[in-house]
């Protein structure tokens, strides 16, 4: 018995043949009902009316779409449906022709009539774990693991993830327990015990949480080795996407000619590639500097080369040669370089290479300089040239001043992601090794985001770590943020040598200590104390690097200035000699120029060395370095000298004081009276009025340094000691 069926063809304007034919809808239609009512999908047939078969349900359902597709009925999704699906989201399916055999209303209205490539409905893809850089500024719709659908709360890739993983631990998985040690993506552990202070994060329902803050491609690469890791084979993860912003490049549709449409204007004729070959080996053979476009100087020496080169006169007009030379190469800055297929896909392969990788930025400097051999012998001369070609091979990819790539955040953020994902499970890295493994990003821009970001933990000479390969539980960080908080409340500060750190040196035995530090106040206290070389203070609090010092002297029997200086470096960070100097001079006796002591190494005999130092100030003041010889001095337990000279007056003398502008290694300063009212500037100009001295400033400088005074021949109160001077002597006369 014979069905009748009908037949009918379609014309498509792309191609020069008929479109294949399709049979009747009187025979297809039990069987695309059937094949709906076997997976049970809830579904309204209104073809009958000239309408459409719809199946009521969201993105979720494209795996069985995908299955009715290749049964050979295609059916499209469509937000919101329509009215026959009561506005849910809801995929049509329509036949070429009605039951009874005729065009349907929407075909004679010539709309256009889209033909999907095979495992893509309409722009949807599927992703490529092989290449997670295509899913840059895209968005997630679907994903089934072994057939089975994975939906997650909200349709991001973020969410996709999370979605995934519980999905994991929902089957009790047991390869997931190691995640609480191990990362999957660059050095941080997957599941983290707490949330961390930067960057987004997701709470799973086991408590732990995961880092986020990644674009769609990295997300895609975590994905790839989370299902790995639990043992999943990749050809049964299926994910689909689409793209953020516009069409599909791989969505293939079919029009039929509207009739309104005014016809293009004809096109350009067409370049012959025989001779764009011909004269692309004059152009690379006699103008390897590039050919400028508008020159006729160039246009006739062009002619003239290529007649040499190709054994005939160019008949073609200039306008007709200008475009065929355009035609053979790069057109930059107003020439043409002749650059060469190969060359172009030279670039290209390097640069897809390297993002296969992982890699989200390539900054245009290091790419150039690490290819620029090749590169110059090729006709790309110079960087800004190698911009341009890189924009025309790679359109859809982001491009800033200084790189490209699939990287959509700043420069610092984009730096710290690629720093990551080579990290590895390393805990020491130099600066060496992760230029290495980054290759297309500068040297200088790995130093300066390890240098500013305090994620980054130094440990010695060009070698760092990062927090997430640092060993501290949550009790070590509670114990330590208490001990801080002590300290801080009893003295004001704490000193983070002083801080309980229990095995935390032993667990991080690869670090320095000074890392081991770093890290401690990064992990544990940076949120609510700040820090300045070992002295940590309370956010808000001020520091007063004196004070410290000066309770440190008190714990000093002996000790060097290098000793205190160093200590001053150890504590702050920071060296002013001042601060050092100051300290010692307050709490220790100065026995030398490098040497203070502990008050119990001296014994001054007051009234003795007063009447001494009697003996040589006769008014109210003299220069410390007034003091020649100390055959007056009684023994004291050390040598006699200006410094300890001055030490004697600072603390222990009963008639004298010393005052200096600064302290100093000098012994700039004098030996004062303590019955003299005169503040130091005022003895300075004392000392220039009775002195038979220029009252000019450098005259005056030069006296007050010579003197002992100052310690240099410029003071600040030159100036006003200038003209108090003047005064005084007027006063005399």
């Amino acid at each position: 018995m014979k069905t009748n069926q009908k037949r009918f063809t379609t014309y498509n304007p792309l191609s020069p043949v008929l479109t294949t034919p399709t049979t009747a809808l009187n025979v297809e239609k039990p069987d695309v009902v059937q094949l709906i009512e076997r997976h049970n999908l809830e579904h309204v047939d209104t073809r009958d009316s000239g309408g459409a078969l719809w199946v009521i349900g969201s993105r979720e359902l494209l795996p069985t779409m995908l299955k009715l597709r290749d049964s050979g009925f295609p059916f499209t999704f469509k937000v919101g449906g329509g009215r026959n699906s009561d506005y849910r989201d809801a995929w049509w399916h329509k036949s070429s022709e009605t039951v009874s055999g005729q065009m349907s209303e929407e075909s004679e209205k010539a709309q256009p009539v889209y033909t999907e490539p095979k495992g893509i409905t309409n722009s949807a893809q599927r992703v490529d774990f092989t290449r997670p850089g295509l899913c840059a500024q895209t968005r997630p719709l679907t994903c089934t693991i072994k057939g089975q659908a994975v939906i997650p709360s909200k349709q991001n890739w973020t969410q996709f993830l999370v979605a995934i993983t519980e999905r994991f631990f929902a089957e009790g998985n047991p390869n997931l327990e190691s995640l609480n040690r191990k990362p999957l993506y660059g050095s941080k552990i997957f599941f983290l015990p707490t949330k961390t202070d930067y960057g987004a994060c997701s709470l799973l329902s086991n408590g732990k949480w995961i880092y986020t803050n990644y674009n769609p491609q990295t997300v895609i690469a975590i994905i790839r080795n989370l299902c790995q890791h639990c043992g999943v084979d990749l050809d049964d993860v299926i994910i689909t996407y689409e793209p953020k912003y516009g069409k599909s490049t791989q969505s293939v549709q079919t029009y039929t000619r509207p009739v309104n449409v005014v016809p293009a204007a004809p096109p350009k004729p067409v370049l012959d590639p025989e001779v764009i070959e011909q004269l692309t080996d004059v152009l690379s053979s006699h103008f390897a500097n590039g050919y400028r476009l508008n020159s006729p100087i160039e246009m006739a020496r062009f002619r003239s080369f290529a007649a040499e080169d190709l054994d005939e006169e160019i008949t073609l007009t200039d306008e007709e040669l200008k475009r065929y030379i355009s035609a053979c190469g790069i057109t930059f800055d107003g020439k043409v370089y002749a650059v060469s297929a190969q060359a172009k896909e030279r670039i290209k392969g390097l640069a897809e290479d390297y993002f296969a990788d992982g890699a989200q930025a390539i900054f245009f400097a290091e790419f150039y300089a690490k290819n620029e051999n090749w590169l110059f012998e090729a006709s790309v001369v110079t960087e800004d040239m190698l911009i341009d070609i890189l924009r025309r091979l790679f359109p859809k990819l982001s491009f800033t001043q200084t790189y490209f790539g699939y990287a959509d955040a700043s420069v610092f953020a984009s730096l710290e992601g690629e720093i990551l994902r080579v990290w590895g499970d390393d805990v020491l890295l130099t600066y060496g090794q992760l230029a290495k493994r980054l290759r297309y990003i500068p040297l200088e821009r790995i130093k300066s985001l390890l240098g500013q970001n305090g994620d980054f933990i130094w440990s010695s000479v060009e070698t760092f770590s990062h927090v997430s390969r640092i060993e501290i539980t949550d009790e070590d960080r509670q114990v330590i943020r208490e001990a801080a908080v002590r300290e801080c409340n009893a003295r004001g500060y704490a000193s983070i040598t002083d801080l309980p750190f229990g095995e935390i040196e032993e667990r991080n035995y690869e670090l320095s200590i000074t890392a081991v530090h770093n890290a401690v106040y990064r992990i544990c206290l940076t949120d609510k104390f700040d820090k300045k070389g070992k002295i940590v203070t309370r956010k808000g609090d001020v520091f007063d690097a004196l004070i410290i010092m000066k309770e440190y002297c008190r714990t000093i029997d002996k000790c060097s200035l290098d000793d205190l200086l160093t200590y001053e470096k150890e504590l702050t960070g920071e060296v002013h000699r001042w601060i050092s100097m100051e300290a010692g001079n307050t709490v220790l006796v100065r026995i030398d120029k490098n040497t203070y002591v502990e008050d119990r190494y001296v014994h001054f005999n007051a009234d003795i060395i007063d009447e001494a130092i009697g003996l040589f100030v006769k008014r109210d003041y003299l220069p410390l370095k007034s003091f020649t010889t100390f055959g007056a001095f009684p023994d004291c337990g050390q040598t006699w000298n200006l410094f300890l000279l001055e030490s004697y007056c600072r603390r222990f003398s009963r008639k004298y004081r010393f005052d200096t502008p600064s302290v100093n290694s000098r012994n700039a300063g004098a030996v004062i009276r303590k019955t003299c009212g005169m503040d130091y500037t005022e003895i300075m100009t004392d000392a220039v009025a009775n002195a038979d001295v220029p009252l000019k400033d450098t005259a005056v400088g030069k006296f007050l340094y010579e003197s002992g005074y100052t310690g240099r021949s410029t003071t600040a109160k030159v100036n006003e000691i200038l003209y108090k001077a003047k005064t005084m002597r007027k006063k005399k006369d």
